[in-house]
């Protein structure tokens, strides 16, 4: 299946013009393709089935058909009963538990990620385990492909835990360089694990966690294997801000973030062909600096109480009125996510949904770029003439034509060479790709997106879109009210606020500001981590994220605020701790706000040392990045603990209920002012 963890269509405006499979997913398709064995890509789409056929190809034995957009209402053994040989020598790859379930259940062999065919393919299944041992160790034994990782922390004992799914000969590698291995029993195949997080001891909490299956406990969370008809969002054992972690196979986890762009310092301009780039010209801001560097809270935060309103019921949010909740299982989340994209698009953003399944369903993060400058760019005419023979010819089939094209697109020695006219269409794509360094991270094919120029690193503005209200008994996520106007309303508005002033800031900032608005984070953090993944495969250059979560509740005169930089692995701490004076010396500046709260702690807890604990630790989106090596903070309300000289914390009191319909507005666009004039520093 076609899903987050394998790879996503290219598409504009409801046209399919290309296809992308991670770095991971090609290495097993080669693997499994040179024993003779069938590959199907199957592609969730309510699009043509030409458009998608024609994919067909893309990769040395590969073949691509489409099937239903949406299997909850369909059995997999129905939705495959066309494809030849679908019976119990057919692995079906998905990343959501429900249709490996109804896979299973359909005579197939499911498998939640496609490294691990290869092992199927020697007749072999997996073991999920926990490995205990030294960093470095563990670090090696993840080089080889029959390692699955899941998660890699340090544990309270100076050692490091990797989970993961492995296959035997590994473990008896792993055994031999005195490494611990605790084995999970669970079904990998149709099971999925989780975190849940437990803050305070609670007659809910005991009667929750009797109902399900415990695999592994430590203090402040116990490890869970959820079957295909189970929901982490149900997992209700939590008192303070945080709840579920879904662990998924990343066999990219371990692997070093490295950045796939040109260093602006490194970069010798005049070695790359002028006929295709041009570099670009020095930005003169002029008189208005101070503006920029301080924008006023009315210059950025003017339509912040509006936005509010439209996305926790206040007010209409489209033509069929007020919604009610931003559950992922309510279909008013499905509103949200589509109205995102028409507000982000009707002040001039170029925005797209970045899609991963969960539950049975397709849902979408929201994404929108104001692109960096770089310090060179491809010229407008070569890229807009490449992009028309994509639209033209998606998948080209003959290769004259295409090479003719071609050489009327860059008639230049530089390009020219011995090998060219040996080259497959594919190769042929690759190579003008790598050279204009055109990557997926960034949706480049889009006519409607402007690209960003040579030496734009991406600096990350997020939030998450949807709400909740589990903490109440009997709640009904697909049907009950969830406003969620702190959790994460205050954020959501926040990021839109923020989008709306920088777009004045077009053509004057170095670096891409990406606005990401993350869905079903309260299922277990599942949009953000599927994005954070896929950059990780793609190499993007990510200079920096800043997530906002819950920055709305104050009932005092105090007007504490906090920035979590913490996280177990103390190397990506260091790496975040750079980024929290952008937001602290923004604050100071405004002179509005308390001084800011700074966690740097690598344990997850509640006491008040912000340099040992951080609460927040793995428990909203920054966390996502922080686990795929990226430097990231979120910036928050005063949720945790404070020391003893300072006024007590303020949890909000109504988090995770139907009541949460509070937030001072002057105490949230203050925040927003100040991750404001972080991000544009960031981005200068």
């Amino acid at each position: 299946m076609l899903d987050q963890t394998s790879g996503e269509l290219r598409e504009e405006d409801g046209e399919v013009l290309g296809l992308d499979l991670w770095p991971e997913t090609q290495a097993a398709i080669t693997v499994i393709g040179t024993q003779g064995l069938e590959v199907i890509l199957a592609v969730p789409t309510s699009h043509e089935t030409e458009a998608v056929t024609r994919l067909s190809g893309w990769m040395d034995g590969l073949t691509v058909t489409p099937v239903l957009s949406d299997l909850t209402a369909v059995s997999v053994g129905t939705a495959f009963s066309g494809l030849s040989g679908a019976d119990a020598a057919t692995a079906l790859v998905s990343t959501d538990r429900r249709i490996r379930g109804e896979a299973a259940k359909s005579g197939l062999q499911p498998a939640p990620h496609a490294t691990i065919l290869p092992m199927m393919m020697r007749g072999e299944a997996p073991d999920a385990v926990r490995m205990l041992g030294p960093k470095e160790v563990l670090t090696r034994l993840a080089l080889n492909a029959d390692v699955i990782p899941m998660q890699f922390q340090p544990t309270n004992g100076g050692e490091w835990a990797l989970i993961a799914l492995v296959a035997d000969y590994v473990q008896v590698s792993a055994v031999m360089k005195g490494v611990t291995i605790n084995p999970l029993p669970y079904d990998p195949m149709i099971e999925d694990l989780v975190w849940a997080r437990i803050d305070q001891d609670s007659p809910q909490a005991r009667e929750e966690l009797a109902k399900r299956k415990i695999l592994h406990a430590e203090p402040g969370q116990v490890l869970i294997a959820l079957a295909p008809g189970e929901d982490a969002q149900a997992l209700n054992v939590h008192g303070a801000h945080g709840h579920s972690e879904l662990l998924m196979p990343s066999p990219q986890l371990m692997k070093p973030a490295i950045r796939d762009s040109l260093d602006s310092d490194a970069i010798d301009p005049t070695s790359l062909p002028e006929d295709i780039f041009e570099p670009v010209k020095e930005v003169v801001i002029g008189p208005n600096v101070q503006r920029i560097l301080r924008p006023t809270a009315t210059a950025v935060t003017a339509s912040y109480e509006s936005d509010l309103n439209r996305y926790t019921g206040v007010t209409a949010l489209d033509a069929n009125g007020p919604i009610v909740s931003r559950h992922s299982a309510h279909p008013d989340n499905r509103r949200a996510e589509t109205q995102l994209l028409n507000d982000l698009n009707a002040i001039g953003y170029c925005a797209y949904r970045h899609d991963f399944a969960h539950a049975g369903t397709t849902h979408s993060n929201i994404v929108a770029d104001l692109p960096g400058t770089g310090i060179l760019r491809i010229r407008s005419q070569v890229l807009e003439r490449y992009r028309k023979i994509l639209r033209d010819n998606p998948l080209p089939k003959r290769l004259k034509p295409f090479e003719h094209e071609m050489r009327e697109l860059i008639d230049s020695e530089w390009f020219r060479d011995d090998n060219f006219s040996q080259m497959t269409d594919t190769e042929i794509r690759y190579r003008i790709e790598e050279v204009f360094r055109l990557r997926p991270w960034y949706p480049w094919w889009n006519g409607h997106c402007t690209i960003a120029g040579f030496g734009a690193d991406l600096v990350i503005v997020g939030c998450h879109l949807d709400s909740t209200a589990v903490c109440e008994r009997g709640y009904s996520p697909s049907t009950d009210p969830a406003p969620g106007r702190d959790d994460n309303g205050s954020g959501l508005a926040g990021v839109l606020s923020i989008a709306r002033y920088i777009w004045s800031l077009r053509g004057k900032l170095t670096h891409t500001v990406r606005f990401c608005f993350f869905n079903a984070e309260e299922s277990g953090l599942i949009g953000s981590k599927a994005y954070a993944a896929k950059m990780k495969s793609l190499k993007a250059p990510i200079r920096a994220v800043i997530c906002m979560d819950m920055i709305g509740y104050n009932s005092d005169p105090n007007r504490i605020f906090e920035i979590h930089a913490g996280y177990t692995d103390p190397a990506i701490r260091d790496l975040s701790l750079w980024l929290t004076p952008y937001v602290r010396d923004a604050a100071a500046a405004y002179g509005q706000l308390a001084p800011a709260q700074i966690y740097a702690g690598t344990i997850r807890c509640h006491a008040p040392d912000r340099s040992v604990c951080d609460g927040a630790i793995n428990r909203s989106d920054h966390a996502a990045f922080h686990e795929q090596g990226y430097p990231a903070i979120l910036v928050s309300e005063d949720l945790f603990a404070n020391l003893d000289l300072e006024p007590d914390a303020e949890p909000n009191p109504n988090y995770h209920r139907s009541t949460d319909t509070h937030v001072d507005l002057d105490y949230a666009r203050d925040i927003v002012c100040a991750v404001t004039q972080a991000v544009v520093n960031l981005a200068r």
